[in-house]
C-alpha cells in the first residue's frame, strides 16, 4: 500500500490531535525533546496562536480588547528539536505579543484592568474591520506563498477557561476559531496547567499559575497581557521536565532549579518586557475615544466639556458615570 499523501495526513490532523492530551498535543508542537513523530512532522508548519478578548461588562457586551501572541515553531532552529532554555526563555524570546483596543467600545468599563498598561508590544486601535482582517490573515497563512496549491498552515489556538465560550455567547464580534477550517486544535491553558500537575483545581487563575512558576504579573487584566501570560503559563506547564528536572528536584517543582537554576523566571518575565515586539502593520497608536481625535490621547484632550447626553439621562447608574468619557457621536446606544 503506497503511503498517503502530506496533503491527506495534514486534513486528518485535527482528528489525530483530538486523541491526544492537550499537554501532549503542545508537546509534540514545541518539539523540544529530539524524538521525531509522524505528528511532529504534521505540525511542522503549525503556527499557534493565543488569544483573549475583553468585553463591555454590561449587555450588549460590547467587545473592548483583543489580546493576541503568536508562536511560529519553523522560525525557530528551522523546525528542529531544540533545548526550551531556562524557563522556556529560547522559546518565548520568539512570541509575537499583540494588543488590539477596538475604537467603538474604547471608551466603555470592561472590567479589572488597565487598557493603557500593556507591557509586551505597542497597543494599536483598530475599527471591528481591521481586526477581524488581521485574525483572518493570522488563521490563513499559506504553507507556501509559491505554490497556494499546498494550502494553509495548521492553527493551534490556545486560550484560558471561559474566555473562548463567552465570546460564542457575545456575538457583536463574529470570530469563532473552532469553526475556521484550519485550526487544527483547540488548548486551554487552565486544562494544560491541570494535566501537567501544576496544579490540582480545575479552575485556576492565570494569577494563581503564574505563582506557581514564581512569576508576578504585571497588569493581567489588560487582554494584551493577558494573552502573553496565558502563552508563558501552556508552554512552562508543558514543558514541566524539561524546564524544572534534576537529580536535587526529580518531581520537576517549578523554581530556580535544574535547566533552569541560572536565573529567576522573573528575570525572563522583566526582559521580554524590556524588550516588547512591534506594533501590527495596522491601526494607530494614538486615538481619543472622546473626541476621536488621532492626534492625541484621552489623557491629553483638551475637550473636557465633551459629554454624552444619552448616557448622562440614561437609567444605568455606569453609563451615567461613563457620559464624560465620550462625545455623543461615538455612544454605542441609541438612546
Amino acid at each position: 500500500m503506497l503511503p498517503k499523501p502530506a496533503t491527506s495526513k495534514r486534513s486528518a490532523l485535527p482528528d489525530t490531535l483530538l486523541k491526544r492530551s492537550q499537554t501532549i498535543v503542545l508537546q509534540h508542537f514545541l518539539q523540544t525533546n529530539g524524538v521525531q513523530t509522524d505528528i511532529n512532522t504534521l505540525l511542522r508548519d503549525a503556527v499557534l496562536v493565543t488569544i483573549h478578548r475583553k468585553w463591555l461588562e454590561h449587555p450588549p457586551h460590547t467587545p473592548t480588547e483583543i489580546g493576541i501572541a503568536t508562536f511560529d515553531r519553523k522560525q525557530v532552529n528551522d523546525g528542529q528539536p531544540v533545548f526550551p532554555g531556562p524557563h522556556a526563555e529560547d522559546l518565548l524570546k520568539h512570541v509575537w505579543f499583540m494588543h488590539l483596543r477596538l475604537r467603538r467600545g474604547a471608551h466603555l468599563p470592561a472590567g479589572p484592568g488597565d487598557p493603557d498598561a500593556f507591557h509586551f508590544g505597542t497597543s494599536v486601535f483598530v475599527s471591528h474591520e481591521e481586526a477581524l482582517d488581521m485574525l483572518h490573515e493570522i488563521w490563513h497563512q499559506p504553507i507556501d506563498e509559491k505554490n497556494p496549491g499546498l494550502g494553509f498552515r495548521p492553527i493551534i489556538c490556545l486560550s484560558f477557561g471561559d474566555n473562548h465560550s463567552l465570546s460564542k455567547t457575545r456575538k457583536d464580534f463574529d470570530f469563532d476559531p473552532a469553526n475556521i477550517s484550519t485550526t487544527a486544535a483547540m488548548l486551554d491553558a487552565q486544562v494544560i496547567a491541570t494535566q501537567a500537575r501544576i496544579t490540582s483545581s480545575q479552575y485556576p487563575s492565570i494569577e494563581y499559575l503564574l505563582h506557581q512558576f514564581r512569576i508576578l504579573p504585571h497588569d493581567h487584566g489588560n487582554s494584551g497581557n493577558a494573552a502573553a501570560y496565558i502563552t508563558m503559563v501552556a508552554f512552562l506547564s508543558a514543558l514541566r521536565k524539561e524546564v524544572y528536572e534534576s537529580l536535587q528536584n526529580p518531581r520537576a517543582k517549578p523554581g530556580q532549579s535544574g535547566p533552569s537554576s541560572s536565573k529567576p523566571a522573573q528575570h525572563v518575565i522583566n526582559w521580554l518586557m524590556q524588550r516588547p515586539t512591534p506594533a501590527p502593520p495596522f491601526g494607530t497608536t494614538t486615538y481619543c475615544y472622546r473626541c476621536s481625535n488621532w492626534a492625541h490621547v484621552f489623557v491629553q484632550c483638551q475637550e473636557k466639556d465633551f459629554v454624552c447626553s444619552k448616557c448622562l439621562r440614561s437609567d444605568s447608574t455606569w453609563r451615567r458615570a461613563n457620559a464624560a468619557t465620550h462625545k455623543e457621536g461615538l455612544c454605542i446606544f441609541h438612546f
